[in-house]
């Protein structure tokens, strides 16, 4: 019987993520997080944290471990479940729902959406342009009806948040511009 839990956090997304491209064991897993580009620019995991996330996913039945006889040592190799690529599946499509989740959550998403289809990038990045643009206007419209006497401290926060708002906003406006560009074609 698998654990009970609600959400997986970005990191165990990602490694699902990985997994679901292929089978991996933990040593090449730990590869793709240590490095200072691509998936290990956003999302760093230390070697002793993707062998718990694997036991997480592991319990959860979204990934299956099967040992690896053929080298030395021997090795669990990792793979998705059905229940875990429909998991990770769900998740991919969803933006995120909090401005503070752009940073961190939002670019592991894109990242393995990227790498899927553009179109589900541009699906993507649309409906996360979306979620922000309701936020700045209900940001907006909380500051435009403070009360006089409002906390000062209040008004501080509201300004500082549609200012993240619109940040957020310019750069997923250029994060849609680079990905409606072509593709360079290869030769």
């Amino acid at each position: 019987m698998p654990k009970i839990k609600t959400d997986l956090t970005p990191a165990e997304y990602a490694v699902l993520g990985v997994l679901r491209e292929h089978p991996a064991h933990g040593y090449e897993l730990k590869g793709r997080f240590a490095g200072t580009d691509g998936l290990g620019r956003v999302c760093p995991i230390e070697t002793g944290m993707v062998y718990a996330i694997l036991r997480s996913l592991s319990g959860l039945d979204l990934i299956d471990g099967t040992w690896d006889g053929s080298s030395t040592p021997r090795r669990s190799v990792y793979a998705v479940t059905d229940e875990g690529a429909q998991v990770f599946e769900r998740w991919l499509r969803r933006p995120v729902t909090h401005l503070r989740e752009v940073r961190f959550d939002f670019m592991v998403k894109l990242y393995f959406a990227l790498r899927e289809d553009r179109d589900l990038a541009r699906d993507l990045v649309a409906a996360q342009i979306a979620v922000i643009e309701d936020y700045a206007q209900n940001t907006d419209t909380e500051r435009a009806v403070c009360p006089a006497g409002t906390e000062e401290f209040d008004a501080i926060v509201l300004d500082s948040q549609l200012s993240g708002a619109r940040a957020t906003l310019d750069w997923l406006g250029r994060v849609r511009q680079q990905i409606d560009r072509p593709l360079p074609t290869v030769k």
